[in-house]
């Protein structure tokens, strides 16, 4: 029978504890999932208009509203529109726009509403862009022109799912 004896860190001799890789902390890791799914996110968005910062959709909106920062605070208090921070700025994906209008998509604000009260803004907008069993592994983002409908019942049953 061997006796094994387990050495910390700090029972090394410093040449070899100054090797050791350092142990991110919780916030870093967070940090680096969160930019990983952003750049999943706009990759993923980029063909439906990609992302604009509050300050670019008020400027679009400047066209259609004279209050535009008054009508897109409205749409995000109202629960119309997703918006999220990214990298000290609100963000908004413009799939959820009529980009001739200007105006939030009925059917994508449906699936929104469904969502909130089980997800966050973040969590959505992830949601509409990966793909879903429920429709045939599309993304909601792709279904949701084809048949709205569908993905609205796809949203419902995500809010009923329990959360891990």
């Amino acid at each position: 029978m061997h006796d094994h004896t387990v050495l910390s860190s700090n029972d090394l001799p410093a040449r070899f504890t100054q090797r050791l890789p350092a142990r991110p902390s919780a916030p870093a890791l967070l940090q680096t999932v969160q930019a990983f799914q952003y750049r999943e996110m706009e990759h993923a968005l980029r063909a439906s208009g990609g992302v604009m910062s509050s300050d670019e959709v008020v400027t679009l909106l400047v066209r259609q509203t004279e209050q535009p920062i008054s009508q897109l605070a409205r749409w995000i208090v109202d629960r119309d529109v997703i918006s999220f921070q990214w990298q000290s700025r609100t963000v908004l994906p413009l799939f959820q726009f009529d980009l001739s209008t200007m105006t939030p998509r009925s059917s994508v604000t449906a699936v929104i509403r469904e969502l909130i009260p089980a997800r966050s803004d973040w969590e959505i907008c992830l949601w509409f862009v990966a793909p879903n069993t429920r429709l045939a592994g599309a993304s909601p983002l792709d279904a949701i022109a084809l048949n709205a409908p569908t993905v609205l019942d796809a949203a419902r049953e995500e809010r009923c799912l329990p959360r891990d």
